[in-house]
């Protein structure tokens, strides 16, 4: 293990998942740097995932494994950011594994730009199994934007592996509502792109499986457990600088979420940023939570 103060923080929040953790590890013992610390953050686990955890054995790298209550996700990042040292981050879930030389790259990219206080993150390829590229690709390498005007306002599709500075997360812890287990991480990236850039690099680090069937029904049955956590979503989207098309799509959104969270309609009015918006949409996010609650919530 390293005396100095390692580059990269590699958090993993993992829940039930136990027989999936050693393919993760396996990856981490053959990086080409070892420049980091694993934190796996057990959300409340039920099996045998401590007695697993306990068992990883690492010269190369410090592993420190915390378990905490369930909670979801993004109670578990939260509780990360106590004890996260390094100057970046990157979250690696528990069914997913790193490229060999992920480490390294990240290492060697983020010392470019670790200067500059406008950047908040690097964003990378996230891979299939069989080395394809999910979702588009960056346009341009290196290229230097936010996740609004790049992301959100150009439409590039397919979860990115996401690297950011350690103190922009601690800014930005996740908000948290009572009974609710699920906040899409999309909330803070936004949030953070008010203040920061990201460099999108044209470089695969991150392999996982994507199984695109399923992934509507899946996220809105977590709209109708998570309806706070889903008004909290469709707020951030109604954002400074997200173009305006966008911005109706989610002004329809936060009416159906909130009608699923019973927020009196005066309280959703108020809360809305996009008053206009909200007005001629309203009748219509009506109609949408007709829609999921006759399909979704059952």
């Amino acid at each position: 293990m390293q005396e100095d103060l390692d580059v990269l923080a590699i958090v993993t929040p993992t829940y039930n998942r136990a027989e999936l953790l050693p393919k993760l590890y396996d990856s981490l013992l053959n990086q080409t740097d070892f420049s980091f610390r694993w934190y796996i953050i057990d959300d409340g686990s039920t099996d045998n995932t401590e007695a697993v955890c306990k068992s990883f054995l690492s010269d190369q790298f410090d592993i420190l494994y915390l378990k905490k209550e369930n909670g979801g996700k993004h109670t578990a990042l939260n509780f990360s950011y106590k004890f996260i040292q390094e100057d970046v981050t990157i979250i690696v879930d528990s069914d997913d594994y790193l490229a060999c030389d992920a480490v390294e790259t990240i290492c060697k990219d983020w010392e470019k730009y670790k200067s500059c206080d406008d950047v908040g993150g690097m964003s990378y390829y996230k891979l299939l199994f069989t080395g394809q590229v999910i979702g588009d690709t960056f346009h341009q390498n290196y290229y230097i934007s936010s996740y609004i005007q790049y992301i959100i306002n150009e439409k590039i599709r397919g979860d990115k592996a996401e690297v950011f500075r350690s103190s922009v997360l601690k800014e930005n812890p996740f908000p948290v509502f009572e009974n609710e287990k699920f906040l899409s991480e999309a909330v803070i990236w936004i949030k953070m792109s008010l203040k920061y850039k990201m460099i999108y690099i044209q470089k695969g680090i991150y392999y996982c499986e994507y199984l695109q069937d399923g992934l509507t029904m899946s996220g809105r049955r977590k709209l109708v457990k998570n309806p706070l956590g889903y008004v909290e979503h469709a707020k951030a989207y109604l954002s400074d600088g997200i173009k305006q098309a966008i911005q109706y799509k989610y002004t329809l959104m936060y009416i159906a979420a909130s009608m699923f969270a019973k927020i009196p309609f005066k309280t959703m009015y108020r809360q809305c940023k996009r008053k206009c918006k909200f007005i001629v949409c309203l009748p219509f996010g009506m109609l949408l939570y007709v829609y999921w609650k006759l399909r979704y919530d059952h």
